[in-house]
């Protein structure tokens, strides 16, 4: 019988110390390859990415038509195209019709879930020891070190820079028993705390088609660019920007209790709408933390609530999206 995982005040004191190792399989990969295939995904998401150098990941949306996010990529290079990094489900969801908008491109989409797993890894030990397994390690957020097959992406984090380990199942299992000799097990729920903390959303099949990218913070962020020409509802993102139209951002929040799931509504004090839940994960203390896209007038109310539970908004490490 396996043992039972650390609690969430563990893996925050791991975290401090040595360092955690974090197994992620609510995450996919989707393999965009062929001659064609920068210059494809550039026509269709919000960041340009024919051009990104070889040690850079992005973070970019794919919008429908009417400028709603469809799915929210982690974009990596690769010796043999671009790698995208998402919800699982949700790109299970939107291969078939991301694939319709190939028509005559020489691209090919291949879905290397079952094929590949990540890690996320975070503390002074884990650096030593992904330092030992890659040579050398990225030292800035969304940077990219890489070793045959392995990919390495350093995200923002509490304390430090955080790391997401990409690698084939079979190299990524000899990774695995190799680091929970070393390190704390977390959980993958406990890594997402630590997205939330660092302000990075993500989009599920429950917010899929729902929330304008610039909502989620993507100016800020570095996953929106307004010179790169056009993609699927780019005038609605550019009107929003160069109108001054944004009613609604991304806020960071506390609730006692459980954490509320994606999609959830998010009510002010007359029990009116005033925005909806993109990720939330147990906090230490029997609390949660989640980001939830919120309008911007009824941010301040005081008394908004999710499943009746009141939220206690917290700052984000960046500014917010003017």
């Amino acid at each position: 019988m396996p043992e039972p995982l650390p609690t969430v005040d563990e893996m925050e004191m791991a975290l401090a110390d040595s360092g955690i190792v974090c197994p992620l399989p609510s995450l996919g990969v989707l393999h965009v390859a062929g001659e064609d295939s920068g210059e494809f995904l550039h026509n269709q998401l919000t960041q340009a990415v024919n051009s990104l150098d070889e040690s850079t990941t992005t973070l970019a949306a794919w919008c429908n038509p009417k400028g709603r996010t469809r799915a929210l990529f982690r974009v990596v290079p690769s010796d043999t195209g671009l790698l995208l990094i998402a919800d699982a489900g949700l790109l299970q969801a939107i291969q078939p019709k991301l694939q319709m908008f190939i028509l005559r491109s020489r691209v090919a989409l291949t879905d290397l879930t079952p094929a590949e797993a990540l890690l996320g890894l975070a503390g002074p030990v884990a650096e030593t020891l992904l330092t030992e397994a890659a040579g050398s390690l990225p030292s800035q957020p969304d940077g990219l070190a890489r070793a045959g097959d392995l990919h390495i992406i350093a995200l923002p984090g509490d304390r430090g820079l955080r790391y997401v380990l990409l690698a084939p199942k079979e190299q990524t299992k000899a990774f695995w028993e190799r680091f929970r000799d070393v390190l704390t097990e977390g959980s993958e729920a406990f890594w997402q705390l630590q997205d939330i903390r660092a302000g990075l959303p993500a989009i599920s099949n429950e917010t899929s088609g729902s929330i304008i990218p610039t909502m989620l913070n993507l100016e800020p962020l570095g996953g929106i660019s307004y010179v790169k020409g056009c993609y699927p509802g780019q005038e609605v993102v550019a009107r929003m920007h160069y109108r001054g139209q944004l009613k609604r951002r991304l806020y960071r929040a506390r609730v006692a209790g459980d954490p509320p799931p994606p999609g959830t509504p998010v009510n002010d004090s007359e029990g009116g709408e005033a925005g909806l839940v993109v990720s939330a994960a147990g906090a230490p203390g029997g609390r949660s933390e989640m980001l939830a896209v919120l309008r911007i007038d009824k941010a301040g109310d005081g008394e908004l609530t999710a499943n009746g539970t009141g939220l206690e908004l917290l700052d984000l490490p960046y500014p917010p999206p003017a």
